[in-house]
C-alpha cells in the first residue's frame, strides 16, 4: 500500500513565505533569527515547489487522457 504524502495549502505556504521575506526586507531581525528565517523560507519554497510539480504531473496525465485524478499518484508517476 502506497503511502500518500500529505497535500499542503499552497496559498497559505506562498503568505507565509511572503510574511518571512517582508520580515527579512525590513532588516529588523538579528543574525540568527534571519538565519532562521531563510532556513524556513528555503523549506516553504521546496513544499510549494513540490506540490506545483504534482500539479503539472496531475494536469499532463488528464490532457492526455490516460488517468482520473481518482487513479493519481505522484508518488507513483
Amino acid at each position: 500500500m502506497a503511502t500518500r504524502k500529505k497535500s499542503i495549502d499552497f496559498e497559505k505556504k506562498l503568505g507565509q513565505l511572503e510574511a518571512l521575506v517582508t520580515d527579512m526586507e525590513k532588516g529588523a531581525l538579528s543574525l540568527e533569527e534571519s538565519l532562521k528565517a531563510f532556513e524556513d523560507g528555503i523549506k516553504i519554497t521546496r513544499e510549494c515547489q513540490q506540490a506545483l510539480k504534482d500539479a503539472e504531473q496531475k494536469v499532463e496525465l488528464l490532457t492526455r487522457g490516460s488517468n482520473t485524478p481518482e487513479n493519481f499518484d505522484p508518488e507513483n508517476n
